[in-house]
């Protein structure tokens, strides 16, 4: 997703549909972003810090899949969608850092704007310390493994498998290019591709919600 590719005298700023007044952004319904295209929706991601766009439709589906059960969201970035839902935001924060500032300054794109919401635990210490039933993601990393170079991954990237073990419920939102190698894969989950999914991709491939519950990939 080469943000430098964009040709700005010929895509459109959506922000006015997305942010408010105060420039903050703002969940809006799927038909807000049905006219939107790929490259317009990359431009607004690059320079908001954002990857998935938060949608009324997928917060009715999160809210339908928790049902009462204690949730939190990890990598949660902005926090918005752990705002609308009521669950703790939590994200290691690590473009806080100096070193990574510096880089994303040098390359000309913004870090992610952190919500205040936002607490500062890791994906394993959020789950120590709130012991969810559901954990929810939205692209987030997987941690790297030496032995699988070929997964990609980082170093400071979320143990996934780690995490479905610790919870009853792992939902991850993402796209398929994008996420292709997620070690997890490998582990009984169920994929959704619901049309009212959007990120800023513009490979041309689906998003997708997934799933894995503890029972299924432990093959009890």
């Amino acid at each position: 997703m080469d943000a430098f590719a964009i040709d700005l005298t010929k895509v459109q700023d959506i922000s006015n549909r997305l942010v408010d007044d105060s420039g903050c952004l703002r969940i809006v319904s799927a038909r807000t972003l049905e006219g939107t295209t790929a490259q317009e929706r990359l431009l607004f991601g690059v320079r908001q810090g954002v990857y998935s766009f938060p949608t009324d439709e997928l917060c009715d589906f999160l809210r339908s899949r928790i049902e009462g059960r204690v949730a939190i969201e990890i990598g949660a970035g902005h926090g918005l969608l752990a705002k609308a839902l009521s669950i703790p935001a939590t994200d290691n924060r690590q473009q806080e850092d100096p070193e990574l500032k510096a880089y994303y300054a040098q390359i000309g794109q913004p870090t992610v704007p952190y919500g205040e919401n936002v607490e500062k635990l890791d994906a394993t210490a959020a789950v120590a310390k709130y012991r969810p039933n559901v954990v929810i993601a939205c692209w987030v990393t997987h941690r790297f493994d030496p032995a699988r170079p070929h997964a990609g991954g980082s170093v400071s990237g979320v143990d996934e498998a780690s995490i479905i073990e610790s919870c009853d419920e792992y939902i991850f939102i993402g796209n398929e290019l994008v996420h292709a190698h997620k070690p997890i894969w490998e582990m009984a989950h169920e994929k959704l591709t619901p049309r009212w999914l959007y990120s800023r991709a513009v490979n041309g491939s689906r998003e997708f919600i997934a799933t894995w519950r503890r029972s299924e990939s432990s093959g009890a």
